[in-house]
């Protein structure tokens, strides 16, 4: 089990680092040095589960599941890669790409799969809470010291950067967890988790990102489908309402409703990217091409995202692996079944619908999942966990 845990701490640890920390200047210091070498754990990662799969002649996962779905999308747009304007960026941000989903097929092989995958989901936890954790201090001076409100909130030790849209959304990640394990914890651990509550709620609410906004919108109205009416909705529903109404509308949109729903400048980088989707529309240009083509610019959609890194094919794969990971949510009826699973999966299975949810609705303002970052790393051990659960229950009542 050390393995599997390893591996998802190396692809976690190449995250806000990258190519462009490797130059002579990572020789400057000893965290220059350490910027530089941890963009390359995610490929360690890929390595040694590829290693695994040769030499234990482990099974792939099935290209019918959600899983074995991203891995033809993530092998469609390394394929790719090779006629990208930099093959060797192109391959990296590919490799990156396939490590976790080679990770998660590992996983999949064990009898332990559930229990090795819960482990993981704990890591997914407790870096997005230590992050959010992170930005209190920010969060204090810029809502009670007069600070102003910046679009890049800095992490510690000179690690990077995070959009406030990024803050937003591991708040809104935080928020959903230890709500969920407030409900379910008894005694003085519920204290801890609601001690998470408050401070998470503001820092969503500073952050002003419109797409947590949303996604908290649908977390929460997914949260009460599955744990049906109770009456704690009674508090939650007003003070999301309320939230939403102040922040989304009050602060965000300064009053006026249009503002809600411009696309600040996205359209214009979705129109310059069809323009080049039109040059290669089978098959993309190749991981990272996004940067590559669009002076560094971010496409912020998932679904036009793929389409630039893999053309057609790969977007095909893409869909096909969002839509069949929703089609298990509603056909194995997982939202009104919640009480068929024992108590210690129960939280598990609410937040990963509430994620998936959060993360599909985002996924038309931001390129969740089309490429390495924090939202993959999030929705694929969450739709393993569907997949799982359901898995679980057929070999129960087979049993």
């Amino acid at each position: 089990m050390n393995l599997y845990i390893l591996l998802w701490l190396l692809i976690w640890g190449g995250m806000y680092s990258g190519l462009y920390n490797v130059t002579s200047a990572m020789f400057s210091s000893p965290l220059a040095l350490f910027q530089g070498v941890r963009a390359f754990f995610p490929l360690l990662s890929l390595y040694l589960s590829v290693l695994w799969f040769i030499f234990r002649r482990e099974r792939l996962p099935s290209f019918s599941s959600p899983l074995g779905l991203f891995l033809a999308y993530g092998l469609t747009g390394v394929l790719t890669s090779l006629i990208s304007p930099n093959k060797a960026i192109s391959l990296y941000w590919g490799g990156m790409y396939l490590a976790p989903v080679f990770a998660l097929a590992l996983v999949l092989n064990q009898d332990e799969a559930l229990s090795i995958l819960k482990k993981m989901i704990w890591i997914n936890y407790v870096v997005a809470i230590g992050l959010t954790v992170m930005f209190f201090p920010e969060m204090w001076r810029i809502g009670f010291m007069g600070q102003m409100r910046q679009m890049f909130y800095s992490l510690p030790f000179g690690l990077g950067v995070v959009r406030a849209n990024g803050v937003g959304r591991l708040a809104l990640i935080t928020l959903t967890v230890a709500s969920v394990r407030f409900f379910y914890n008894k005694g003085a651990k519920r204290y801890f988790w609601f001690g998470l509550i408050i401070p998470g709620l503001y820092l969503l609410a500073q952050s002003q990102s419109r797409t947590a906004l949303l996604g908290l919108a649908v977390s929460s109205l997914l949260f009460v489908l599955m744990w049906q009416l109770r009456w704690q909705f009674l508090f939650m529903g007003p003070v999301v309402a309320y939230l939403l109404y102040v922040v989304g509308y009050k602060w965000r949109a300064q009053e006026r409703l249009a503002m809600l729903f411009t696309l600040t400048g996205r359209e214009f980088t979705w129109k310059q990217a069809l323009e080049y989707i039109k040059q290669s529309p089978l098959l993309g240009w190749g991981f990272h091409t996004d940067r590559l083509l669009l002076n560094s610019r971010h496409i912020h959609n998932s679904y036009i995202h793929a389409m630039l890194h893999g053309g057609v094919v790969a977007t095909l794969f893409f869909v096909a692996a969002v839509v069949k990971t929703w089609v298990i949510i509603f056909q194995e009826n997982l939202m009104r079944r919640l009480n068929e699973f024992s108590l210690k999966d129960q939280p598990y299975l609410i937040e990963a619908i509430c994620l998936l949810g959060f993360l599909t609705s985002r996924s038309l303002f931001e390129s969740t999942a089309a490429f390495y970052g924090v939202d993959l790393l999030f929705f694929l051990p969450a739709a393993v966990f569907v997949g799982l659960i359901v898995r679980q229950g057929e070999s129960d009542s087979r049993g």
